[in-house]
């Protein structure tokens, strides 16, 4: 998922040089939208313009819903998440399943944020690991949303997993690239967050690969400070 946030409940998706800005080519935060959200199968797959299933994808704003990331997701009679088909076939790979639920319970606290996120790790502490739809963790959705990212130290401190693995192959720190949110960036590369692992899909990029293609500059700019303190080339 191209970092797929303005808003948590409305989850953007992504991932050099600067190119003129064009309406259709920009979403309202800035990141580069890097398909035609006007070409004719999107609206035969995904509906018209003010049409689009609120749960799935909406190409025209670059957003998805609960059925592609940070849903709830079915489980079976031991807990075990089941595996099977993608909301609106959007990830072509299997992946946790929606349970038509709507946003799980660390994603609805993230979108209420610091207090709630608090409470609900105080009394279930192991959702610090929990799977949503499109396999994102809480970490990852940290990674959707200007107000979550400001989460990511407290997620960090409480044991989450800094280098997880969601279904579209991207850790934490790819969808903070792809989204362009340098504080929750800046909060994994201070824990360790490898800022050189490149995405697990054939041919993935780096964060900062991710970050470029995007025009997600802020995050570039810092990576490109990060692997300079570190004393290695920031490129590209």
């Amino acid at each position: 998922m191209r970092a797929v946030a303005a808003c948590l409940l409305a989850v953007p998706l992504h991932v050099s040089r600067a190119q003129p800005r064009m309406a259709s080519s920009y979403r309202a935060d800035g990141v580069r939208i890097q398909h035609d959200p006007h070409a004719p199968d999107m609206a035969r797959k995904y509906g018209r313009p003010g049409e689009t299933d609120r749960e799935g994808f909406d190409p025209y704003a670059d957003t998805v819903g609960a059925g592609i990331y940070g849903g709830s997701v079915k489980r079976d009679a031991s807990g075990r998440v089941l595996i099977g088909t993608q909301y609106q076939g959007h990830n072509p790979r299997p992946g946790p399943v929606y349970d038509g639920g709507g946003y799980s319970p660390m994603t609805r606290a993230l979108h209420a944020g610091r207090e709630a996120v608090e409470q609900l790790l105080d009394e279930q502490p192991e959702l610090v690991h929990e799977i949503s739809t499109g396999g994102a963790t809480p970490l990852h959705m940290c990674g959707m949303s200007q107000r979550a990212q400001h989460l990511t130290e407290l997620l960090i401190r409480r044991g989450a997993n800094i280098e997880a693995v969601d279904t579209y192959s991207y850790r934490p720190l790819h969808r903070m690239a792809s989204n362009n949110l340098a504080v929750g960036a800046a909060a994994l590369l201070a824990a360790g967050a490898d800022a050189d692992a490149p995405s697990e899909k054939r041919g993935g990029g780096t964060a900062l690969e991710i970050a470029m293609q995007a025009h997600a500059f802020d995050v570039v700019r810092l990576l490109r400070q990060h692997a300079s303190a570190k004393g290695r080339d920031p490129a590209p």
